[in-house]
Parts: structure tokens; C-alpha cells; sequence
């Protein structure tokens, strides 16, 4: 039996301010795990719940609001924050209220390596690193696809995985040395990619869904009901052949209110197969976030985008729509109009398909985990 000091141990950091951070620390751990069992030890932390005091803990409560009315509070902070200076400085002002609690984090989890899926831990965990522990680096993986913030990039990160050739030009641009900087992908859960190598009337089989007609998968957990409503009620009426099922996510009065007055909708609501539900669908009704775009792409799913978080998800619609794989339609009734268009237009769904395929990286969380191994090597 191997002994625990043989291992070679990761402290992953992540945060509930959306699913995305830590579906993405999911993923690498994942792909390390496959490739060296029991040789590594990886703990997960969720790093503001750590902290364990106001405001950190109720980030995470917060970001709903901060996402809904077009994303405009969000946005706000955004743009007031996205300069290199600005994070570092936050995170030196906060340092009374946050060494503590880190250093405890760090010398109950010790590690050969510190890998951050999100931003707000660069500065403040890369200060701490250095200090007490300047033989353990920070690595730091990006899960936004194009518009990366600045809080990613700082000199305290000895590595940064991005996920594209225009966020690595972005973190570039913010300051980091060019040898720092690896495009690997956005990590996607490998059980993404097998499902994407089954034949989509196989995964309608297997979800008990007909293999016709076209099925129309929309997903909004994080929105109000109103507006997905709309929008919903616009498919329907723009699309009245295809089937429309709606994921909402762990958003309980999203799921009630569409079944309420949506009785010929399926919806659902948490799922844990999400990866069927791409591949057996003809075209995903979505909004911008980096996850969701990266397990689309990988089964070759045609996108019509309705709504992109302001900073962030901004970039995201650009970079789908330009190469063909998306069309950006931010109203319902334009959205649904895009969707009947596209579902009515094999040869279009077919370019779209391709299209998507080039923008996949479906290696993405391997590529990092081999990365990760021989960094702490």
C-alpha cells in the first residue's frame, strides 16, 4: 500500500458562484485520478465558504441577483475591477481578514501544488503561498473562454491554463510571462466526450424520449421565471413541431412555474446526466456560460445564445457566433425565431455541427492533469 507521503497532493479551490468552477475542478481531478489512481491525493475546497465570515460566505447567495437584470450589477463590478492593480490592491486591504483563515486552510491541507478555478483566490492565496510556503505553487485554470479578468493574472501564479488562443493573448495582455501561459481548453468531465460518441437516438433511448420530433433542450437555471417563461412560450409557438424540454437546474420556482403554466413542456430540474441530454437534443437554446458552451461544442451542438453575463460571457458570444457554431439572439421572440430557423435548415444544423467539432477541446482536463503531474514533479 502506497504510503501518504509518496503521493503527490493538490488542494483544489472553487466556489458556488455559479456551477461552473467547480465542475471544472471536478473534471481535472477526474482526469488525474484516471491517470494515476492512487498516487495522487486531491482534496476540494470550496474557498469562500473557508474564509467563514461576512462578505466572503455570501458571495455565493449573492450571485444570482448579481447575474439577473441583463447582468447589469455584475457588469458593473466587473468593469470596475478588471484592471491588474485593482484585485491585487482588494486583496492586500482584506489581507487582516483573510491570512488567518488561509493559513489554516494551507497547513490543514498540505500540498505539492494549489490549483485555482476561480479568481478571487490569485492574489490573496498567492501572497500567503509565497510567505509561508514559497515551495508550493499556485496554478491557476480559467474557466472563462475569451474575456478573461484580470484577477486570473498576477506574478504570484506560476501557471496559467486557459482555454483559448484569445484568452491567452488576454492574460498576455494583463501581464503574465508567456512561458506561464498554457492553452489547453476548458476542462469538460470525461463523461462528456463518451457520450459524445453515441448515436443521439441512442441517448433519447435512453432518456425515454421519441427519436422524433426535433428536440429543442433550453437551459436557464440561474433565471427568474418571467423571462424564461417568455421565452419559452415564444418556442412553442415559433416551433411547434419540435420537442422542448427545459432544464432548470436547482432553481425550484424556475421548475414550478414552468410546469404550472407550460403543461406541454417537459421540464426538468437537477439533473445528473447532462451529458445525454446534449447529446440527444437537435439544437441548445442557452445562455453564454463557458461550461455549457464547452460541452456543447464537444457533441457538436448547434447554439442559439440568448443572453451573456456583461465582462465575462461578453466575449464568449463572439468567439461562437463568428466561427458559425452559435447565433446570438438576446430576445425571445428573436431566439425563438433563430431556433425555428436553424431546426428547419439541415444543411445549416450541419455547418453549425462541423463548426462546433473545430471549437472543441475535448482533451482539455487531460491536457491539464498530464500538465499539473509534471509541474509538481
Amino acid at each position: 500500500m502506497m504510503s501518504a507521503s509518496s503521493r503527490r497532493r493538490f488542494l483544489f479551490l472553487y466556489s458556488e458562484t455559479g456551477a461552473g468552477h467547480r465542475s471544472g475542478a471536478l473534471a481535472v481531478r477526474e482526469a488525474l485520478q484516471q491517470r494515476h489512481g492512487a498516487e495522487v491525493e486531491i482534496t476540494l475546497c470550496d474557498g469562500l465558504q473557508t474564509l467563514g465570515r461576512w462578505p466572503f460566505d455570501r458571495f455565493p447567495r449573492w450571485w444570482p441577483a448579481m447575474t439577473r437584470l441583463g447582468g447589469a450589477p455584475w457588469g458593473a463590478f466587473y468593469g470596475l475591477t478588471n484592471h491588474p492593480l485593482v484585485p491585487q490592491v482588494l486583496a492586500r486591504l482584506l489581507l487582516p481578514l483573510t491570512a488567518g483563515p488561509v493559513a489554516r486552510l494551507l497547513a490543514a491541507h498540505p500540498a505539492e501544488g494549489v490549483v485555482s478555478f476561480h479568481p478571487l483566490f490569485t492574489h490573496t492565496f498567492g501572497m500567503i503561498l509565497q510567505r509561508r510556503y514559497p515551495a508550493t505553487p499556485l496554478v491557476n485554470v480559467v474557466l472563462d473562454l475569451v474575456s478573461i479578468h484580470a484577477a486570473w493574472c498576477a506574478p504570484v501564479c506560476a501557471q496559467i491554463f486557459v482555454p483559448t488562443a484569445e484568452a491567452a493573448a488576454r492574460a498576455l495582455a494583463w501581464g503574465m510571462a508567456p512561458e506561464r501561459v498554457i492553452c489547453a481548453g476548458l476542462p469538460v468531465h470525461s463523461r462528456f466526450v463518451t457520450a459524445a460518441r453515441l448515436d443521439p437516438a441512442v441517448a433519447r433511448a435512453r432518456l425515454g424520449l421519441p427519436e422524433q420530433p426535433p428536440m429543442v433542450l433550453v437551459t436557464g437555471g440561474g433565471d427568474a421565471p418571467g423571462p424564461l417563461l417568455r421565452l419559452v412560450r415564444a418556442v412553442r409557438k415559433a416551433a411547434p413541431q419540435a420537442q422542448l424540454i427545459v432544464i432548470t437546474g436547482r432553481n425550484a420556482a424556475l421548475r414550478q412555474a414552468l410546469v404550472a403554466r407550460e403543461p406541454g413542456v417537459r421540464v426538468e430540474g437537477f439533473v445528473g446526466n447532462m451529458e445525454l441530454w446534449l447529446r440527444a437534443a437537435d439544437v441548445l437554446l442557452t445562455k453564454a456560460g463557458p461550461n455549457t458552451l464547452a460541452e456543447a461544442l464537444i457533441m457538436g451542438l448547434p447554439m442559439v445564445l440568448y443572453q451573456a453575463i456583461p465582462g465575462e460571457e461578453t466575449g464568449n458570444v463572439e468567439w461562437t457566433v463568428s466561427r458559425g457554431a452559435a447565433v446570438w439572439a438576446p430576445q425571445p421572440q428573436r431566439a425563438a425565431e433563430a431556433v425555428a430557423a436553424v431546426l428547419a435548415d439541415p444543411a445549416r444544423r450541419a455547418g453549425m455541427q462541423a463548426a462546433a467539432l473545430t471549437l472543441a477541446r475535448p482533451a482539455a482536463a487531460d491536457v491539464i492533469a498530464a500538465a499539473l503531474w509534471q509541474f509538481v514533479a
